[in-house]
This record gives C-alpha cells, sequence and structure tokens, in this order.
C-alpha cells in the first residue's frame, strides 16, 4: 500500500483547494437563484416560493464544506473529519442523482454527480491510504 500513500501525499492537497472551490459554487443559490439555475443547473431546476429557502440554505452549507476543504488543505488536523463529511455528504448526493436519474430534470445534477462522484472515489483511496485514519490506528512505518 506504498503506493497508495505516495499518491494521496502528492496529490491530497491540491485535491482538496480544487474540489473545495468547485464545493464553493453552490453559494450562487443563496445568493441568486436564478443565475445559480442558469449557471449550474442548465435552467433545468424547477423550484417554487416554498422551496426557495431550503435551496438557500443547501447552497450556503454546501458553500461552508467547500471551505472547510480548502482550509483543512491547510490544516491537517481537520482533514479526516472534513474528509469523513464530505464524503457522506457527497456520496448521499450521488444516490439522489443516480435513484432520479430517468426524471427529465436529472440532467441538471450531472455535472454535481460527476464532481461529487470524483470526490466519493478519491475519499475510498484517501481512507485506504494511512493517511485516512487518525495516527492513533495506524502507523506509516508499516
Amino acid at each position: 500500500m506504498k503506493w497508495v500513500d505516495r499518491f494521496v501525499s502528492a496529490t491530497f492537497k491540491g485535491f482538496l483547494i480544487i474540489s473545495g472551490l468547485a464545493t464553493c459554487l453552490p453559494l450562487l443559490l443563496a445568493y441568486n437563484i436564478e443565475l445559480a439555475n442558469g449557471r449550474l443547473f442548465s435552467g433545468l431546476l424547477e423550484y417554487g416560493p416554498s422551496s426557495v429557502p431550503a435551496l438557500r440554505h443547501w447552497g450556503l452549507m454546501v458553500f461552508s464544506l467547500g471551505v472547510l476543504m480548502i482550509v483543512s488543505a491547510f490544516r491537517p488536523w481537520l482533514r479526516f473529519e472534513t474528509m469523513v463529511f464530505g464524503a457522506v455528504e457527497k456520496a448521499f448526493m450521488v444516490y439522489l442523482f443516480l435513484a432520479s436519474r430517468g426524471q427529465p430534470w436529472a440532467h441538471a445534477y450531472l455535472v454535481g454527480a460527476i464532481i461529487d462522484s470524483t470526490f466519493v472515489l478519491y475519499s475510498i483511496t484517501y481512507f485506504t491510504s494511512s493517511y485516512g485514519r487518525p495516527h492513533e490506528w495506524t502507523s506509516r512505518d508499516d
């Protein structure tokens, strides 16, 4: 598993920064839902007055995860928890996309599902490396 450790060591900081920036994009929902619908969802997002507060809240929450990912690139003590939270949130979003792929609006979530799938796959790699477990659980001298 040394190759996994080398791969994660060489790519992890950059991965957190790039995927964190991509994860920050839904802030547009909190700012302007119509702009976000056009830019992030190809105009396919259907929403009404009762769903606007939830969409804005979701946009702010996902943005916050993106900020946490960027910060954890520079603060190693935040990485494990950030990766657990990010992997669970993004895996669930991929599941929601796959479960609704037969719907006419599902294409709106395709780009997000691809980005989130990439994060989930990288997270699996991270968790299989010795970097993806708290130091109390493993020794890097194995």
